[in-house]
């Protein structure tokens, strides 16, 4: 009901814009586009559900090994990765940085 409604408005503001850009012809082309665009339209063949399931990687032993945090570090995968460190660790480098960064910018900023 509604929809016959929109449809026969659209249809019938296409065919009025196709008349104002190229006359009767335009408004033919118009109606037409509309119709096939407001129209559903059966398909060649029954609708199906397109399979999109992919495999999940295969994270075998090989692949993916397994290291305690204390080590984390020191495997072979990891050469040069990030050692785990205690709070109290971290806390020290960051006061020993802010501290150095301090200074730093004192000494630069000094006018004498």
């Amino acid at each position: 009901m509604i929809k016959d409604f929109v449809q026969g408005a659209v249809k019938g503001a296409a065919g009025w814009v196709g008349n104002l850009i190229a006359g009767p012809k335009g408004a033919a082309v118009g109606v037409s586009i509309a119709d096939s665009l407001m129209s559903k339209k059966a398909g060649s063949g029954e609708f199906q559900i397109i399979d999109t399931s992919i495999t999940p990687p295969s994270l075998g032993s090989s692949m993916m090994g397994f290291s305690s945090p204390k080590r984390s570090g020191s495997s072979s995968m990891m050469k040069g990765g990030a050692k785990t460190v205690d709070a109290d660790t971290l806390t020290a480098e960051w006061n020993y940085r802010l501290k150095r960064y301090l200074v730093d910018m004192r000494y630069f900023n000094r006018k004498s």
